[in-house]
């Protein structure tokens, strides 16, 4: 007996909806933002500290989103991100972007920690750790890059996820605070650089109260602590001796690095 056509047609309706419902939990995780596709390598270039991109991740007021800013870009055609963060739901969810640079030396991008359909918006909670990724590309090959982001509130101590870099102080309660290596530098450095660069972004307005930063070395060794000052490093006070770490006050968030020798009093 033949099977009644509105019967089959039915099954196959039901069938491919399956089909698409499975596909969509696939790409979606638990419901929040698709994981990108990893992105083929190619060939991989090693960079120098000093020919290396300088980075920055600010958070918002609300902590719902994080302005990613690029500068000192000196070698590439294109670039890619990727940024994997992790919820309070345990599932990683994460926002990736290629670009053309046409020879533009910076980029900006504001990244939602969540997802956003017709203007309706859904913020993922309880981020706290994540990766960026960054690959340069041009006709010489990829120059990759990693840094891995902590971003705090609430916390008198914040921490960088290697846990070398750490800042003490009280910062308020109610502000994000994201700490990270910046990857590259902001300005030149004259000398070696033996640890760093790490610098903690937030959107509060009032700076840190008793800030105190500790850099730890990759071992004991003469070295000191310089903060960048927007147009030179400084060196911060009392911090140039033979140790593992190094400590010093910090009057406003910048980016920090310990070098071998003192360029400026």
């Amino acid at each position: 007996m033949k099977k009644p056509l509105p019967i089959i047609i039915a099954i196959i309706v039901f069938l491919v909806f399956i089909g698409g419902f499975f596909w969509y939990l696939k790409g979606r995780g638990s419901g929040g933002t698709a994981l990108p596709t990893p992105t083929p390598e190619g060939k991989l270039i090693e960079t120098a500290l000093e020919e290396r991109p300088y980075v920055t991740l600010t958070p918002s007021q609300d902590g719902h989103w994080l302005t990613l800013k690029i500068e000192r870009i000196r070698h590439g055609d294109s670039l890619e991100y990727e940024l994997i963060y992790n919820t309070a739901s345990g599932v990683p969810q994460g926002s990736t972007n290629a670009v053309e640079l046409k020879g533009e030396d910076s980029y900006t991008k504001k990244i939602l920690l969540g997802t956003e359909s017709r203007g309706n918006y859904r913020y993922d909670e309880g981020v706290t750790q994540g990766t960026l990724t960054l690959r340069f590309r041009s006709d010489e090959g990829v120059r990759k890059f990693i840094t891995e982001f902590y971003l705090h509130q609430g916390e008198e101590e914040l921490t960088s996820v290697d846990n070398r870099f750490s800042l003490n102080g009280q910062p308020q309660s109610s502000d994000f605070y994201l700490v990270m290596s910046t990857v590259g530098l902001p300005g030149d450095f004259e000398e070696e650089v033996v640890a760093g660069p790490y610098e903690v972004f937030s959107s509060a307005t009032k700076p840190i109260k008793n800030a105190q930063v500790t850099l730890a070395l990759e071992e004991t060794g003469e070295a000191s602590l310089y903060s960048w000052g927007g147009k030179d490093w400084i060196l911060m006070e009392g911090t140039q001796k033979k140790t593992s770490a190094l400590t010093a006050p910090l009057d406003e968030l910048t980016t920090v690095i310990a070098g071998t020798v003192s360029i400026s009093e």
